[in-house]
């Protein structure tokens, strides 16, 4: 029980993902703090529209360049963070004209072993040793990616889905049109044939 706590806390204190839609010609960013030797953690995926890319760019404080990709998939990029501040992730979908871009990210932070050593910067007492919480940050990230992968399995069934929904509704209306024309065809003929041979009498 108190792993589940301790779990649930991470999520919340130092994980979060999202799922965003960056329009053409548009870049969108996100930061996230990191203190020196914290564990970065940056994974993302292309879920929908054009080509499934999409350029990256990664920045750390004062606006040092630690990664740049001009059409990525998919990725993922931990670091240890050199420098106490902002980092910045950001997508850019200026190279598409017309298409835009559903993206499923996420930003993970993991502290330094000897931030939970001392135990004045812990903002919690739950942890008591500082080698459960390296093992749980760990556990922490893996489960986000876990996470993330069934988040972009679902979207992808939720696409097979509403294709597979409307191919039935297609079939099952021609199944009812189909056999209608060919009654409706039959009942013309049928009045047509009995007016080109009835008999008319003169009187």
């Amino acid at each position: 029980m108190l792993s589940v706590i301790v779990i649930i806390l991470l999520f919340l204190e130092s994980t979060w993902g999202f799922i965003i839609t960056v329009d053409a010609h548009e870049a969108m960013c996100f930061y996230d703090h990191a203190h020196v030797s914290d564990k970065v953690t940056l994974s993302f995926e292309v879920m929908d529209g054009g080509f499934k890319d999409v350029g990256v760019e990664i920045w750390g404080p004062g606006d040092d360049p630690l990664h740049h990709s001009e059409q990525d998939t998919t990725g993922s990029f931990t670091f240890t963070a050199m420098k106490d501040g902002q980092y910045m992730l950001c997508f850019d979908n200026k190279i598409s004209t017309l298409t835009p871009k559903v993206i499923m990210f996420q930003f993970h932070v993991a502290r330094a072993l000897g931030y939970y050593s001392d135990p004045s910067k812990r903002r919690d007492d739950v942890v008591e040793q500082a080698r459960v919480q390296s093992m749980i940050n760990a556990l922490s990230a893996k489960l986000g990616a876990v996470k993330m992968e069934q988040e972009y399995m679902h979207f992808r069934y939720r696409g097979h889905l509403d294709v597979s929904d409307m191919v039935h509704f297609r079939v099952t209306a021609w199944s009812v049109f189909g056999p209608m024309m060919l009654l409706i065809m039959a009942i013309l003929e049928v009045y047509y044939l009995k007016q080109f041979f009835e008999v008319k009498q003169v009187v």
